[in-house]
């Protein structure tokens, strides 16, 4: 279980069977909200089985989806390194099966393992990396560019042979790369008329590479 999850997958089989007595077992239905912006816990979820939209809220109350979570991710690692309030939301998008390790519980097993701190390090600096990436495409890519990006992103993650999305609505994809769920229409139509991506119950499959512009 923990081996599949990049975090963890320099642990030795008994490391993992020590790191497993150490964490809490939750299942929540669709639409739970597991974190929310500004609450201050201090737990890292891992996901078993599931999908999960992580989300932020500005101050007039709109949100701005950051990102989906599938089996293998986890969230809330900062927490396990600072007690600052939450950056972010997140709610389940399907029935959810996560463990829940506490920042006591991973202090007693850094404590345990000291030499498996390093390594952990090592992966959430991957993840502070994309985010920059996520934050620098925001800024530096037009429209069709950050949608090209998100589609790509997410055929990669949901690990299909044939490049190809989970379920997304076209709100999904205009809320993640900060655009309008018309322009984002409008983009998938042409990718589609033009033979790119074909669109099958919501989910898109990437029919050959996309083109830089059209």
């Amino acid at each position: 279980m923990f081996s599949d999850i990049p975090l963890f997958e320099k642990l030795t089989p008994a490391q993992i069977e020590h790191l497993l007595t150490l964490t809490h077992d939750f299942h929540y239905a669709k639409n739970s909200v597991i974190l929310t912006q500004g609450e201050r816990s201090n737990s890292l979820y891992l996901i078993i089985e599931g999908r999960l939209k992580v989300y932020a809220t500005d101050a007039d109350g709109r949100q701005t989806l950051l990102a989906f979570l599938n089996a293998g991710d986890f969230f809330g690692e900062l927490s396990l390194l600072d007690d600052e309030p939450r950056s972010a939301s997140v709610m389940t998008v399907a029935k959810s099966h996560l463990l829940c390790l506490t920042q006591d519980a991973f202090k007693r097993f850094v404590e345990a393992y000291p030499e498996q701190l390093l390594p952990m390090l090592r992966v959430l600096a991957r993840r502070l990396r994309a985010l920059d990436d996520t934050i620098r495409s925001l800024s530096t890519l037009d429209v069709y560019g950050r949608v090209a990006r998100v589609l790509l992103s997410e055929a990669e993650s949901h690990e299909q042979q044939h490049q190809t999305t989970p379920r997304l609505t076209h709100q999904d994809i205009a809320e993640m790369v900060g655009s309008s769920r018309e322009m984002v229409s409008r983009i998938l139509s042409d990718l589609r008329k033009g033979g790119y991506i074909r669109i099958e119950n919501k989910q898109i499959k990437i029919e050959k590479k996309l083109p830089p512009r059209w």
